[in-house]
């Protein structure tokens, strides 16, 4: 880079912080600038061995505000070194060599070490399972065995079977803990009440269940002090509830997606900006592929088949939302086969049935299994999901076309995980099917297929994956092909899941409704800043950091938020440089400055 083109690029960057400091008054306390987002439920104390994973999709991105991991992220195929510099493989794959970043110390100031890394791997190694979103990572597959400290900076990982994808998982996914903290917590699932200790850009100070987190900002973050001094995250269950609290200024952001009935609304509303990015996010409705007549992979298939699911995302959310695909995958998920769909076709779904012997019928038109039992089956809502709810009362309307009767039953976020849990162990709960939210992480997790649908193990067996807390779905078949995938390169790998995903689609333990659109909406006035990670939307914590300001200005390569209309609703297009800035006046002079961001992202594959 020339000296010239040099000063260009860091003049941009200053005058994109000193414009959004104009544009971003302090809100708050006094003196501090707070940024109020409103997320949809509780996530305990958020430590990785506490939080829920039950309410928002997000909530690998709200953990990662206070944790960090090796790498960032899971979902580009050549992650951001983050607490590493670099991870290099042996021959093999079975060793990483991880090189880390000096300098780093923990929010109680403590400095942070090789040490903390190989602790964080032998502790949640030794979690067996209780802690499943995270632990699994190191006690099933990739197959994690030891840690060798070389030196202060250096640290050697072991696995039994290669470990190809290791920088995507677990090193971009896995939060590293403090020695210090938990090596004196024996039961880490049962502390709920100490606030966390990480690494990350920000600090929990403080925590009231089921209302508020608040957070202040890392003065000594690694990678600079974050762009907001308090971060405030309200819960609000309901979706009409948290966009009324935009609109009225109690909150600065939503990280759920704004409803399509919502948009033109809130582009309407002075001061606030609708955005579009990306986030690999599904929503979906599981069977109990272990209670009949749901056993029947030929049963489910059909059902499938009678779900007319365009007529589902233009009817109940208005078309900003992708039709969900046989296959489950997210389409632009790395892994996903790319020509897969849904097979609608309501007079094959009529002959499947009557061909796998569901040929009796009521009067009222609903048939029979083989054994005299109706075709009639609950279906679990999430009673503060409205589009949700809508969704599921349409597809119950499209079965009576095939004979199939859905009786939907709207529940709140306790009770419904309630219904789906086994009543005793080993033995499968009672619910016919539920719906609900899967993050971005199980789309673009490259073992994501092995963990959500590997057959239940068999008594005496090894538990591979959990699939029996999803659909127990089993197809030895299918586990042959995602066992191989674990320990195959990346093109054997999408080679592998590819023939997999083909045996989803056949046998539908879990049918995906649709893709929601990434639509976000913010106020400009409390933040402008927002950037989007691509597969994980804005609410990340680069957000907030100083130095990303280019993936957000470069649509091409960073997956730039495309914005919906400006603050008086008045327009359509996109406008990326504004989107950061906050001023369309500045944009001109941004894009001069990140120019050569441009070119020297142009070539990296997110």
């Amino acid at each position: 880079m020339s000296l010239r083109r040099a000063s260009m690029l860091a003049f941009s960057v200053a005058l994109v912080a000193s414009s959004a400091a104009l544009v971003s008054p302090v809100s708050g306390q006094a003196g501090l600038r707070t940024v109020k987002v409103a997320i949809k439920g509780n996530e305990n104390n958020i430590t990785p061995f506490t939080v829920g994973f039950g309410a928002n999709p997000a909530t690998n991105d709200i953990q990662h505000m206070v944790y960090d991991s090796l790498f960032w992220s899971q979902a580009k195929a050549e992650p951001e070194p983050w607490l590493a510099e670099k991870a290099e493989p042996s021959e093999g794959g079975k060793v990483w060599t991880v090189t880390l970043r000096e300098g780093i110390t923990w929010q109680d100031g403590k400095p942070f070490s090789p040490e903390d890394v190989a602790f964080s791997y032998e502790f949640y190694k030794k979690q067996e399972g209780a802690s499943g979103r995270y632990a699994h990572h190191v006690s099933d597959v990739p197959s994690y065995e030891r840690a060798e400290v070389v030196d202060g900076k250096t640290i050697k990982l072991f696995f039994s079977l290669p470990a190809p994808q290791f920088k995507i998982m677990p090193g971009a996914d896995l939060p590293i803990i403090a020695k210090h903290v938990f090596e004196a917590i024996p039961e880490p699932a049962k502390a709920t009440t100490n606030l966390p200790v990480g690494t990350g850009p920000f600090k929990l100070v403080e925590l009231v269940p089921d209302q508020r987190y608040t957070f202040e900002a890392n003065e000594r973050y690694f990678k600079g002090k974050p762009r907001i001094d308090r971060l405030e995250m309200v819960i609000i269950k309901d979706p009409g509830s948290a966009f009324t609290a935009l609109r009225t200024g109690d909150v600065d952001m939503v990280e759920r997606n704004v409803p399509g009935e919502l948009v033109d609304q809130l582009k309407g509303t002075s001061g606030i900006r609708v955005v579009e990015g990306t986030r690999f996010e599904s929503i979906q409705m599981s069977f109990n592929a272990r209670k009949k007549p749901l056993d029947d992979p030929k049963l489910r298939k059909a059902m499938s088949m009678g779900i007319n699911l365009d007529e589902v995302v233009e009817t109940v959310l208005l078309g900003r939302a992708r039709p969900g695909r046989d296959t489950y995958l997210h389409p632009d998920s790395p892994w996903a086969k790319k020509d897969a769909g849904h097979q609608f076709d309501v007079v094959g779904a009529n002959k499947m049935l009557d061909d796998a012997g569901y040929t009796a019928k009521d009067p009222d038109g609903v048939r029979k299994a083989p054994d005299g039992n109706r075709l009639e089956f609950a279906i679990l809502v999430n009673s503060f999901e409205p589009l949700e709810l809508r969704a599921l009362q349409l597809i119950a309307t499209q079965m009576q076309a095939i004979g199939v009767k859905y009786n939907v039953e709207s529940l709140d976020p306790a009770t419904l995980r309630a219904r789906r849990s086994p009543p005793a162990p080993g033995q499968p709960p009672p619910y016919d099917a539920y719906v609900g939210n899967i993050e971005s992480h199980a789309h673009v997790d490259p073992d994501a297929l092995y963990y959500f649908f590997h057959s239940p193990p068999k008594p005496g067996e090894e538990v591979k994956g959990f699939g029996t807390s999803i659909t127990g779905y089993a197809n030895p078949e299918f586990d042959k092909l995602v066992e191989e995938a674990t320990t195959a390169g990346a093109d054997d790998r999408r080679r592998l899941l590819g023939q997999a995903q083909d045996i989803l689609a056949r046998d539908l333990p879990q049918q995906v409704l649709w893709y929601p659109d990434g639509i976000w909406a913010y106020r400009q006035a409390a933040y402008d800043g927002w950037v989007n990670d691509r597969g994980q939307g804005i609410f990340t914590k680069r957000s907030f950091l100083t130095g990303y300001e280019e993936i957000a200005a470069n649509k091409p390569t960073g997956g730039s938020p495309s914005s919906l209309g400006n603050d008086t609703g008045e327009g359509e297009g996109t406008s990326p440089a504004p989107f950061i800035v906050g001023g369309a006046v500045l944009a001109g002079l941004v894009a001069l400055g990140v120019v050569t961001a441009r070119r020297r992202k142009a070539t990296e594959e997110e």
